[in-house]
């Protein structure tokens, strides 16, 4: 999927690449996850099968990104299901010891990535929204993200789901209000 760097979503959109409500629960309750107020969401890395921009990224900026990666800070794309990367060969390239997923050389481990969901990182006004594989285009593809994505990664926040807004799923199908 290709989504421009850096122009923002329509201020109505929910911090999916989608279009749709972003899921969430709380206490178990099914509903939908929102930005606060204010927030503008800017997306990152969707680069479908080209790179824009390449060169080289900090090692700080991968390290942080490996990190929240493992710790959690992807949220779910609900339905919209597996992703392959565009770019490479065929999936055939992501399948080994029976899992599938790219795996990337990083800091001299090997770190195995999974193509669904999305980061969303806060910096001031603005929130960068960057698929979960933005390890594997940089360190893989040398894919540039934005300079002002890579000093929210360095100086933002990476935000989790208490961070977002939630509003609960109404059974009659109706979408929460902005």
């Amino acid at each position: 999927m290709f989504i421009p760097d850096s122009v923002p979503l329509a201020a109505d959109q929910p911090p999916s690449p989608y279009g749709f409500p972003l899921p969430l629960s709380r206490d178990d309750k099914p509903g939908f996850a929102r930005l606060p107020p204010g927030l503008t969401v800017l997306p990152v890395g969707w680069l479908g099968n080209s790179v824009p921009t390449s060169g080289p990224v900090a090692g700080p900026v991968i390290d942080a990104l490996l990190r929240e990666y493992q710790t959690g800070a992807v949220f779910c794309d609900g339905t919209a299901g597996w992703h392959d990367c565009l770019l490479c060969p065929g999936p055939e390239a992501w399948y080994s010891d029976n899992q599938i997923g790219p795996v990337v050389s990083w800091g001299g481990q090997q770190h195995r990535l999974y193509g669904h969901g999305h980061y969303l990182i806060r910096h001031a006004t603005n929130v960068f929204m960057a698929p979960a594989l933005l390890i594997h285009y940089i360190v893989d593809h040398g894919y540039r993200p934005p300079d002002e994505f890579t000093d929210a990664v360095l100086h933002g926040t990476f935000l989790r789901p208490n961070d977002l807004e939630w509003a609960e799923f109404d059974p009659a199908g109706n979408l929460p209000s902005a």
